[in-house]
């Protein structure tokens, strides 16, 4: 976890050419590292700020622009020796900086992001207080402990009751397809020895019970466990520590994984049992293709009996929560993981199933701005503009200085067909946070349309401004 993040160097040289005909280039000066994008005659070059991940795997790059951060649409990956699209960006005919690099995002990658409040991808000037991961993100506050260096002083989380013990390597290690914050909650509020659920509540697909399990991802290694004999047979004892040592990694691992488990296993086993191989993992534990995580494989934790070839999955039958949060926030939390989850699958059914479920507590949470935005969301993909309007003014009003906000104000007046309304809460959006690039693409969409010239030129040049203190060039 100490590199989990790193000032960029002299990364590795590198180009190729992605099937939408675009040629991606890597290159360093004696100052920095740049990455090229060439495509369609246009050229231009960027300056990689940050390294993502130790690079056992794959190397991931940030670029600040303006005061933002945005994740490079290439990745470095190890083992090929050779840069390639990274995870997300594959099917993307245009993948360019464009993706924002949120505060939920860099909490597991980073120490202690400076995020700014109210904003998708702002930072303050120094971007992180804590590049990599330190102490702190398993242990808690280290002031008292610095006081008085004594057991007891910090957190342990192998002396944590089981929930509150997981939950430390959860907030992580644990993404499943859709958190929901509760209410006046950021991710950065979870401390080592809270439930999960203090803060937020992680939803995941539950599977048709008599198919194949669900899809092999890079950070479900939670749900991976918990589907395994190992783990529901060992009534809570089996976690992520019964196996990892978080403070340093194994010589051999294959002779260190085989001793974890035969400290279970080892008077079970039946003679005819290759015992004397010793590597366990590679039969239990082989290495898998994560659908979404580019171009490596990564670690199956479910430990099965036999190596299980890969399969096409089915669609989830249902969406739950990894562990439910107080009772109060259950339908909530559960309405608006379904709009959420709906909206990034295309599926109007869950929407249909989160609003409805919505509908059941509002009158209990009048000014909750998630809801309203759920509300808003949800109407706007059933084709009810109007309606999405109202829930989006509404949370505008308790939320008057924040740019996503005037941005889903100005989505609904579009698709009312109010367009000078529109106009108005783009632009106040992007004056607000000058680089919303979601909402300078509306804005650039509607002069288009009004053969504007004049504005399409001061929209350009105010994105220009806000890039000015980046490392574009």
């Amino acid at each position: 976890m100490a590199h989990s993040l790193r000032r960029a160097a002299h990364e590795p040289a590198g180009s190729f050419r992605n099937a939408a005909g675009t040629t991606f280039t890597v290159y360093s000066t004696e100052k920095a590292t740049w990455q090229r994008i060439e495509r369609a005659g246009d050229v231009f070059d960027v300056r990689i700020d940050y390294v993502i991940g130790s690079g056992t795997h794959a190397s991931g790059y940030l670029a600040r622009i303006g005061d933002h951060l945005f994740q490079s649409p290439i990745s470095y990956y190890t083992k090929r020796h050779s840069y390639d699209l990274a995870p997300g960006f594959e099917k993307l005919s245009d993948a360019d900086f464009t993706r924002p690099a949120t505060e939920e995002c860099l909490l597991c990658h980073s120490g202690k992001p400076r995020h700014i409040a109210g904003t998708l991808n702002s930072y303050e000037s120094d971007a992180f207080a804590q590049e990599e991961i330190s102490c702190e993100r398993c242990h808690g506050p280290a002031e008292q402990h610095l006081k008085r260096p004594v057991p007891g002083s910090i957190v342990n989380p192998s002396k944590l009751p089981g929930i509150a013990r997981d939950s430390t390597c959860e907030q992580c290690h644990l993404s499943g397809d859709v958190r929901i914050l509760n209410p006046g909650k950021r991710f950065a509020d979870f401390r080592p020895g809270q439930q999960l659920e203090e803060v937020f509540t992680v939803y995941t697909d539950v599977m048709p019970p008599d198919g194949p399990p669900g899809p092999f991802k890079v950070i479900s290694h939670a749900e991976q466990l918990r589907a395994s004999s190992c783990a529901r047979n060992s009534n809570g004892k089996l976690w992520c520590g019964t196996c990892h040592d978080p403070h340093k990694k194994p010589a051999n691992a294959s002779e260190y994984y085989a001793a974890r488990c035969r400290s279970c296993h080892a008077g079970q086993l039946p003679r005819t049992h290759p015992l004397a191989s010793g590597n366990c993992i590679a039969c239990h534990m082989p290495r898998r293709d994560a659908f979404d995580g580019g171009h490596t494989a990564f670690t199956d934790h479910r430990i099965t009996r036999r190596p299980q070839p890969a399969s096409a999955f089915p669609a989830p039958s249902e969406l739950a929560a990894w562990r439910e949060p107080d009772p109060t926030l259950r339908t909530r939390n559960r309405g608006i993981a379904f709009v959420a989850a709906g909206l990034q699958r295309g599926s109007p059914a869950w929407i249909v199933r989160g609003y409805r479920l919505l509908t059941e507590i509002q009158a209990a949470f009048p000014n909750d701005i998630d809801i309203l935005n759920a509300f808003g969301g949800a109407l706007l993909a059933g084709n009810q503009p109007r309606e999405a309007k109202f829930a989006f003014e509404r949370a505008l009003r308790l939320d008057a200085a924040n740019p996503v906000a005037e941005e889903n104000a100005g989505r609904a007046e579009l698709a009312c067909g109010n367009v000078e309304a529109a106009t108005q809460h783009l632009e106040r959006a992007l004056d607000l946070d000058p680089l919303l690039l979601s909402a300078a693409e509306m804005l650039k969409n509607i002069y288009a349309k009004e053969n504007d010239s004049a504005k399409q030129a001061a929209l350009a040049e105010r994105i220009r401004r806000g890039m000015k203190k980046g490392s574009a060039k």
